[in-house]
């Protein structure tokens, strides 16, 4: 390799280099936006945002009620209905027969 050969490998090496930090630089400053975007710069971002949302969602009364446990309290809700009412049946009959 001569002189000349070497002077423009190293010429294109930098247009190269150049065109690579421009981009870079870009990205970098997006990469910035996107983080105060997600995580907040000193106040809640998007992810903060949606941390409050599912848990909202999950306290939501109409998907408490579909799990396992909502079922559960739903079954107990009608056990106590039906003594509530076996009692006041007992009681309206055993009046009747006095």
């Amino acid at each position: 390799m001569n002189n000349e050969e070497r002077d423009k490998a190293i010429t294109e090496t930098l247009k190269k280099t150049t065109e690579t930090h421009t981009v870079v630089m870009v990205m970098a400053e997006k990469v910035s936006c996107h983080d105060s975007a997600l995580f907040g710069n000193g106040q809640p971002g998007a992810v903060k945002d949606i941390v409050i949302l599912k848990e909202r969602q999950d306290q939501c009364p109409a998907r408490l009620a579909n799990t396992v446990g909502g079922k559960r309290l739903g079954l107990a809700y009608i056990m106590l209905v039906i003594a509530i009412i076996s009692i006041i049946t007992s009681i309206a009959i055993s009046l009747h027969s006095n």
